[in-house]
């Protein structure tokens, strides 16, 4: 049903982009800092929600190109390599002084309920371009042709949007534990370059085992 070597690559390759500061992590932690953590779980759950939502449509014409064209399939794998390229490159420079300020403006929000706070972090997944590029550009690159298309990218979502709100949740906790760190410059720049290491390396495998399959 699964190729396990992509499998471990995808849960690496996807555990870095969403540990990656962004729309999300920024919303997570808003709420964090005005109702706590316990009562964020509900945007956490949100997050994920959307973020699935996203890949559903991203990934429904997929299946189609890889059965009709191997060639296609590689094109796609190469571009979703080149994509994943440019995320590490740009978490490397990625301003992380723009983030905390966004941390420290989120202190002075008011509170919402929960079913506010779930619909808002629906609409924020949906509405966020970087995940269904991710998942058009880079989901592909952890399929094996050789297998059902259905049952790998349904297993792949699922556990995306688990992963999704384990690591919304967890940034929620740290996060109202340690507002000091996260509101400077150092803690957003730290995982900034770690995921964007992740990024490049996996990037650079793709276009290896892409070009050699060629």
């Amino acid at each position: 049903m699964l190729n396990e070597e992509l499998f471990y690559l995808f849960l690496i390759t996807g555990t870095a982009n969403i540990l990656a500061p962004g729309l999300g992590s920024v919303m997570t932690i808003t709420l964090s800092l005005q109702h706590g953590w316990k009562k964020s779980i509900a945007g956490c759950i949100g997050l994920a929600v959307g973020i699935q939502i996203l890949f559903i449509l991203a990934v429904s014409g997929l299946g189609v190109i890889i059965a009709a064209s191997p060639t296609i399939f590689a094109v796609i794998k190469t571009l979703g390599a080149c994509y994943l390229l440019y995320l590490g490159l740009k978490n490397f420079f990625k301003d992380a002084s723009r983030t905390s300020g966004l941390l420290k403006h989120a202190e002075n929000q008011q509170p919402e309920g929960a079913i506010a706070q779930f619909g808002k972090c629906v609409l924020v997944s949906i509405t966020n371009p970087q995940p269904i590029v991710f998942g058009i550009s880079v989901l592909p690159q952890f399929i094996d042709a050789s297998l059902a298309y259905v049952p790998q990218v349904s297993i792949m979502i699922a556990v995306y949007g688990l992963i999704v709100f384990v690591v919304m949740l967890a940034t929620a906790i740290l996060a109202s534990h340690a507002r000091r760190f996260l509101s400077g410059p150092r803690g957003p720049k730290i995982v900034n370059c770690a995921s964007g290491g992740v990024f490049v390396a996996i990037a650079l495998w793709v276009l290896a085992q892409t070009f050699l399959v060629i």
